[in-house]
């Protein structure tokens, strides 16, 4: 009797201990853990809302940019950080989902090292080809693949990334065959393409519209439902031809499992005020993307839904882990 009444006091001590330490949350700077590259959308996003989650806070938001394996690094780092809100993660849906679908060889932790907080942002991706070269449409870009099987490669941010798994859907609904070189990032995957160490690039008007709006680069189609406002004039995958490859990147930011319950909501709670500011959501179109307002539960929905979705697309295409 006893020993059970120690155990619900101790239970009732942690809790107590819990709800305080939320009540004076934050009151340290926090580390948003970036798992790519600087100047490619995960990044551009992140910084956007720590800004603003920063000012709601009363706290700074220090970034962290700790990029490899197609964002399985600084994943495998913001899992194992102490459990105290202190440590936040931009994940996507490569680091939260198809990474442990795709990078067998790496050290992938599980969803359920992290506690979603909110997704905010719905990134659609383009396929992006430099200006002189020879395919001018994407009906020409697939005829010129199908005339050469494997000869074409294309560059994105890293092996079993958002838009390495959209390459690979695409391909598989256009009955093409191209190889893929993975790069650490978005910016670096788009400077070779500008150099012509890659013919094409399946990456995110973020790190392209620039490019594409200066002449540099063409865009051949979005690979989304539909088109985006930052490239109105660029035609949808399913207009250009090629139907069935529609496919996006959510991202969102997560906390390392066990942290405290209200903290995530407290979290939540500033990331939906954040969302709210029509300046942050013209921001995120600029980047070519939709806003989303997504909490922790609509969060988890979406995980569980990429979950069953991808596993499918996996069985019909080849990811490279190496």
């Amino acid at each position: 009797m006893k020993k059970l009444v120690y155990s619900v006091m101790w239970m009732v001590g942690c809790g107590l201990m819990q709800t305080a330490g939320a009540q004076s949350y934050p009151d340290r700077p926090i580390t948003l853990v970036i798992p790519y590259t600087a100047a490619g959308i995960t990044d551009a996003s992140g910084r956007l809302v720590a800004k603003k989650l920063s000012e709601r806070l009363g706290q700074p938001i220090v970034i962290d940019n700790r990029p490899g394996a197609g964002g399985a690094v600084g994943a495998e780092y913001a899992a194992r950080a102490k459990p105290d809100g202190y440590t936040l993660f931009m994940g996507t849906r490569g680091t939260q989902v198809t990474n442990a679908m795709t990078q067998k060889d790496v050290k992938i932790p599980p969803a359920s090292d992290f506690a979603s907080v909110y997704g905010f942002i719905d990134a659609a991706t383009v396929i992006v080809v430099r200006a002189d070269a020879p395919y001018k449409t994407l009906p020409e870009l697939v005829a010129y693949a199908k005339a050469n099987p494997g000869k074409l490669s294309y560059g994105t941010a890293g092996n079993g990334s958002a838009a390495n798994l959209t390459g690979e859907l695409f391909q598989d609904m256009a009955g093409i065959q191209m190889t893929h070189i993975p790069y650490r990032g978005s910016a670096p995957a788009v400077q070779d393409l500008l150099g012509g160490a890659v013919p094409v690039a399946f990456d995110y008007p973020a790190t392209t519209a620039s490019f594409i709006k200066s002449g540099r680069l063409r865009a051949l189609a979005v690979v989304y439902g539909d088109r985006i406002k930052s490239l109105p004039d660029v035609p949808t995958t399913a207009e250009a031809g090629v139907k069935g490859a529609e496919s996006s990147s959510w991202m969102g930011i997560f906390a390392p499992a066990k942290t405290p319950r209200p903290i995530i909501d407290r979290l939540s709670k500033e990331m939906g005020a954040v969302m709210q500011d029509p300046e942050i959501q013209q921001k995120i179109s600029d980047l070519g993307a939709i806003p989303l307002q997504a909490d922790s539960k609509g969060l988890d929905k979406l995980i569980d839904e990429d979950q069953r979705r991808w596993s499918e697309v996996l069985k019909r295409v080849t990811i490279n882990s190496n």
